[in-house]
């Protein structure tokens, strides 16, 4: 029988083509006439029809018949036309049957038209790819599937798939993120963008995991400011407060000092831990970097007023109190030194402050617990007008009779009652242990004599000193001063040896170890039933005498002074010019380039008459004669200092 879909010859036992696969339907077998024109009996299997594994449209697959002078008998079926199989040997068909029109022709049906009833129809073959249907009828042409390269196409595919897909995740940014979320080495710009959508999902750990990969990508020349700032919110919403403060305070430090974010975000922190003073300064610091009022604000905000002074910081000509208040009543602490730390450096404000004459840098700030106001800050000049120096009624000239000088104030402080005048005739400089000029006129003595007078206001302030040399040819002169050829039975202070001391005044009832000033080494302090003797050890000489201190007049003083003398018997034999007592009692005697002598009134009603000289060498002699209140010398003392 032969199968209705595809023309091939099946054997009645089959039940599918084995050509095509279809189903066979044996109750509709062609038979008689139609079998015949087919060039086949029923009795004998047919010549088998090419296989197709196409299907096409009618025509595709005519057969091609090629007629040539070489080939006039063969009959192929061109390639093309069936579907890329070989061609097919047919039976031979003649040179006629080639030219003849539609029509019956022996062997195969040729496809064209044949009249039936009195009407043309188009006739399809009966062959290998003619099929019948119902309705319409198609050619169909069906060919067997290669599975090796099939195989093969699709594994270019996969392989063309897999190419696309490395590229899609190694080369563009959505594929980047996909290699971030599955955790594979991505950019940094991804794994900042997943870290990210992890916060926003609550993956917080996770989050921290892709930011710190993603700065460590960043390395030190590429960093992520804002995704820092994500990092730090990462840690603060894991409870890791010390980190995120740790890597704020690196940003506004060492990154941009000049972006808010980061101040803003350790601000709010140090405020939650109550450590607002640190915030306090922090917002100071991040208004000078950013220039950001909205900080300046907050501070003002936070921080206690400053305190207010109701003397407006200037220049004045007289002595202040200087008044300071807070306006909410907190504490003042208060410094006029410019270098101390307040408020733990400064006082506490009780009461107002005097500022005297100069300068004064005032510093105050308001405490409210922990917190410290912004310093009030002012800078105060006292500057108090000072008097003119003083005139003398006697000009600087020789004369040859003792003279009396009048002293007087300068023209602008002639009316001024709060000036007092201060002067010296013994070569000192007047200040406040010199005699006052009470409007009396003073005798100077004979020889040459310097006087020297100040003024000075009731504010201390005292004006240029007057300065006039007088050289008088009348006596009284004064005697010379005090000098080293002024000994006691003949003992040099710094010269006499310890040795010829004891030699004439014995070893002494006891020795001590004294410290002495200006010696490197203690000395030795040797008592006697008259005072003592101390000895000190000199590079060049040895222990020698550097003080004798004696009670009893077994000792003469330089001069023929000694243990008894009044004041004035002891005075007597130096140099005085003559100078009255200052205020607190004590009398210059004279003071010029050979040394100096004065008289000091002590606390208990006593006196001491000091001398002193310098030697060759830069030593000093110091002679003291201690007097009673009963006016007579009790002790005499000679001191060495080298």
């Amino acid at each position: 029988m032969l199968c209705q879909r595809c023309g091939a010859y099946v054997t009645p036992e089959e039940i599918l083509c084995p050509s095509c696969g279809a189903l066979l339907d044996k109750h509709g077998q062609d038979t008689g006439v139609r079998a015949i024109r087919q060039g086949r009996k029923q009795t004998a299997p047919p010549v088998e029809a090419p296989k197709r594994e196409m299907h096409r449209r009618s025509g595709a697959s005519r057969a091609y018949t090629q007629t040539t002078a070489e080939n006039t008998g063969k009959v192929y079926v061109d390639s093309a036309l069936s579907g890329g199989a070989s061609p097919e040997l047919r039976p031979p068909v003649t040179y006629e049957e080639n030219q003849a029109g539609p029509g019956e022709r022996s062997g195969y049906d040729r496809p064209g038209r044949r009249t039936y009833g009195g009407k043309t129809a188009r006739v399809q073959p009966v062959g290998a790819h003619a099929v019948k249907r119902r309705g319409s009828v198609h050619k169909v042409s069906r060919h067997m599937v290669n599975w090796a390269h099939m195989a093969i196409a699709m594994a270019c595919l996969a392989l063309l798939m897999l190419v696309g897909v490395y590229f899609y995740l190694t080369h563009t940014a959505a594929g980047q993120r996909i290699m971030a979320r599955m955790g594979y080495q991505s950019t940094s710009t991804a794994l900042w963008e997943v870290g990210e959508e992890r916060l926003d999902m609550g993956d917080i750990d996770g989050a921290i995991a892709d930011f710190l990969k993603a700065r460590e990508q960043d390395g030190e020349e590429n960093i992520n400011v804002d995704g820092l700032l994500l990092l730090g919110s990462a840690y603060e919403a894991n409870g890791m407060a010390e980190e995120a403060m740790e890597l704020y305070e690196e940003i506004y430090t060492n990154i941009v000092p000049n972006r808010p974010e980061a101040y803003r975000s350790m601000i709010r922190l140090l405020q939650a831990q109550d450590r607002d003073p640190e915030a306090a300064e922090l917002m100071q610091v991040a208004y000078e970097k950013t220039e950001q009022t909205s900080f300046r604000t907050m501070r003002s905000e936070l921080l206690p007023q400053t305190p207010v002074a109701d003397l407006t910081a200037g220049v004045y000509s007289e002595k202040k109190y200087l008044a300071l208040t807070s306006p909410q009543g907190y504490d003042i602490y208060y410094s006029l030194n410019s270098e101390e730390e307040l408020p733990a450096g400064g006082t506490k404000y009780t009461e107002p402050i005097f500022l005297d004459e100069g300068s004064w840098s005032l510093r105050a700030v308001a405490i409210s617990d922990d917190l410290v106001s912004d310093e009030l800050t002012g800078t105060y000049k006292v500057i108090m007008p000072s008097p003119q120096k003083p005139t003398s009624s006697l000009a600087p000239n020789t004369y040859e009779q003792r003279q009396r000088i009048w002293l007087r104030l300068g023209e602008e402080n002639k009316n001024d009652t709060d000036i007092t005048i201060y002067y010296t005739i013994d070569g000192s400089t007047p200040d406040a242990d010199s005699p006052v000029y009470t409007g009396e006129p003073f005798w100077l003595p004979g020889g040459k004599v310097t006087l020297r007078a100040v003024a000075v206001n009731g504010y201390g302030k005292a004006s240029n000193a007057l300065e006039i040399l007088y050289k008088i040819n009348s006596g009284p002169y004064p005697l010379t001063s005090y000098s080293t050829e002024d000994t006691a039975n003949g003992l040099a202070l710094g010269e006499t040896t310890k040795e010829a001391f004891q030699e004439k005044y014995g070893a002494g009832e006891s020795t001590e170890e004294v410290a002495l000033e200006g010696f490197e080494t203690p000395g030795e302090k040797i008592t006697y039933s008259w005072g003592y003797a101390i000895m000190g050890k000199l590079e060049r000489v040895g222990w020698v005498l550097t003080e004798l201190y004696f009670t009893s007049d077994q000792f003469a003083g330089p001069r023929g002074t000694g243990i008894g003398d009044s004041e004035e018997e002891v005075v007597g034999q130096f140099r005085d010019m003559g100078q009255v007592e200052s205020p607190s009692g004590n009398r210059g005697l004279y003071d010029n380039d050979t040394g100096k002598g004065k008289i000091y009134l002590m606390e208990d009603g006593t006196k001491e008459i000091r001398y002193e000289t310098e030697t060759a060498i830069g030593a000093t002699w110091n002679l003291t004669y201690f007097v009673s209140k009963t006016d007579a010398v009790t002790a005499i003392d000679m001191l060495y200092e080298p």
